[in-house]
């Protein structure tokens, strides 16, 4: 969400600066909400409270990133072993094959 996009939607609190959208931007990404339902949020607990706990938002963030990768990592893993061990079935249907 750009800044003048959330200064449009919020009615009582203010983002003034790029930093504090920054700082709000990892609890965007975790909440998942509509912009509207996010701003009303803000509004309704403040901003500063918000900001506040922006370093244990920011590593929530970075935590659920991490194990995206490691659960992407684990399934791309368990895929090529399974494409390994069809390649090798296939090279022996092949290798078995003596033509007449």
């Amino acid at each position: 969400m750009m800044l003048e996009e959330m200064q449009a939607r919020l009615k009582k609190a203010e983002v003034t600066t790029q930093e504090q959208l920054e700082q709000l931007s990892p609890i965007y990404c975790l909440l998942d909400f509509d912009k509207d339902d996010f701003c009303k949020l803000i509004d309704a607990i403040g901003i500063d409270k918000w900001i506040d706990s922006a370093n244990r938002w920011e590593r929530l963030d970075r935590a659920e990133r991490e194990l995206t990768a490691k659960e992407r990592y684990i399934k791309a893993k368990a895929r090529l072993e399974d494409l390994e061990a069809e390649r090798a079935e296939l090279e022996a249907v092949i290798n078995a094959y003596k033509p007449m």
